[in-house]
């Protein structure tokens, strides 16, 4: 005889690996200092290739000024604003970088704590019915 509880349960289990769960269980294979380190990391070069782009554009639209100040002869100046920049933008990135991964990690563990015990009410249940 089928157990409708059990069948519910494990339809929605079901529906929730295919769902949110194909985010949420990959990211609890890894502690949550790994996982937002190694989302930094990417975020970190992500962030670098956009200055990049970010500081390429700026460079074709301001370049009557930037060879007036490569022809004053004033790079370290320029090239030390630049790096400032750089750092300003990167720490910034990071920053907000860490808060939303910490925060996804946070709200995936809330996520997958209740497919686990949902998971655990269907073992409980599938061993109920073997003693029957």
């Amino acid at each position: 005889m089928l157990n409708e509880e059990r069948i519910r349960l494990m339809t929605k289990m079901a529906s929730y690996e295919e769902g949110i769960g194909k985010e949420y269980l990959p990211m609890k294979q890894y502690y949550r200092r790994d996982y937002v380190s190694l989302e930094m990391l990417k975020t970190f070069f992500t962030s670098t290739i956009a200055f990049g782009i970010l500081c390429l554009c700026w460079i074709l639209y301001e370049m009557e000024n930037i060879t007036e100040v490569l022809n004053n002869g004033d790079l370290i100046s320029f090239g030390i604003s630049i790096l400032v920049k750089y750092l300003i933008f990167i720490v910034i990135y990071q920053v907000i970088a860490f808060l939303v991964y910490n925060r996804r990690y946070t709200k995936a563990t809330r996520s997958v704590k209740t497919y686990y015990s949902i998971l655990k009410r269907v073992q409980r249940l599938r061993e109920k019915e073997e003693k029957v």
